[in-house]
């Protein structure tokens, strides 16, 4: 899915307001399960709730003149950039789709349920025929009890606030829109569900793809990375779409380019038969890195030498490395 498309599906949500209904569904800290309850909201507030959230779509989505979509296993330096989820989905977020499968969920127990074991929210938004659901997460920091003195006005002087109490924004870090999954904010991906499992899973596939080149002298060096979630994110990358691996580049063609271009020359060291790369500092890790996605471009116009990442291939070559 384009941003474009994205931007279209949103938008029905948004040119529809009038037709659409909103749900809130919670995850509690001490449920292994991830089963959602959904929070008995008074029916007139709903649609304020609703605007809020449909307010922030179209500032964080629809309005956004600059914005790409790439594949979660694809992420770089980029900013402006929802990433979709094409790696293994963690546990929790399958509640996304629980939420979608039915609406005969229990209730959170305003008694019995801590208000405080709140982990996340589950906003689903739309009406029979089209659905979306938003993730957020809770910060304690939006969590309000007793235990803090909180005044609010009323008449003409200020009282107590006696009850616990959230504040909800319209903040959201992930989105399921048509069987899609799309991250916002990566680094709450990377700080929560286990991903740090998962992309040193999928980052091992990358180093193995590597491996299997045969064209380093000491790949064990690279393994050493892989703990690092920068790097695991990098190789993931790797093995899902390098176009140096994805189109059998040779190693002598690999080695004769670090011989000659600008960025590498003198950055890169060879074996004494010089048929094999050897990575002994971190700018040389790197900068294989940056080669096996291809990331040295030459202008055809001026002939100059750039590095980049953020680039869109129009060329079609394998998405995965068997």
């Amino acid at each position: 899915m384009t941003a474009e498309e994205l931007k279209e599906n949103l938008s029905y949500y948004s040119n529809n307001i009038e037709e659409i209904g909103i749900s809130v569904y919670v995850l509690l800290k001490n449920d292994d399960n991830y089963i959602p309850k959904k929070l008995d909201i008074t029916a007139s507030d709903l649609p304020s709730l609703q605007e809020v959230f449909i307010k922030s779509i179209e500032e964080t989505i629809i309005d956004k003149d600059e914005l790409t979509v790439l594949n979660l296993s694809s992420s770089d330096e980029r900013i402006n950039v929802i990433y979709k989820y094409d790696i293994e989905v963690p546990e929790e977020l399958s509640a996304m789709e629980t939420v979608l499968e039915s609406d005969n969920h229990t209730l959170f127990n305003i008694e019995t349920d801590d208000i405080k074991n709140v982990r996340a929210f589950l906003i689903e938004i739309g009406n029979e025929e089209n659905q979306i659901v938003l993730y957020k997460t809770l910060a304690s920091v939006n969590v309000f009890g007793r235990s803090s003195f909180f005044l609010k006005k009323s008449n003409e002087r200020f009282e107590k606030i006696n009850e616990e109490f959230l504040r909800i924004s319209g903040s959201f870090q992930l989105m399921k829109v048509n069987d899609h999954l799309f991250v916002l904010d990566l680094k709450t991906i990377e700080r929560f569900f286990g991903f740090h499992d998962v992309i040193v899973r999928e980052a091992t596939a990358g180093l193995e793809a590597i491996e299997n080149m045969q064209i380093l002298e000491n790949p064990e060096t690279l393994r050493e990375l892989i703990e690092d979630v920068k790097y695991a994110r990098r190789f993931t990358k790797v093995a899902r779409s390098s176009p140096v691996i994805g189109s059998n580049i040779s190693n002598d063609r690999i080695i004769n380019f670090c011989k000659n271009h600008p960025a590498l020359i003198n950055k890169m060291r060879f074996n004494s038969e010089e048929d094999k790369l050897q990575l002994d500092t971190n700018v040389s890790k790197d900068l294989f890195i940056k080669l096996l996605m291809d990331d040295f471009l030459t202008s055809e116009l001026t002939d100059f030498h750039y590095t980049s990442e953020a680039k869109d291939s129009a060329d079609s070559i394998e998405e995965t490395i068997s």
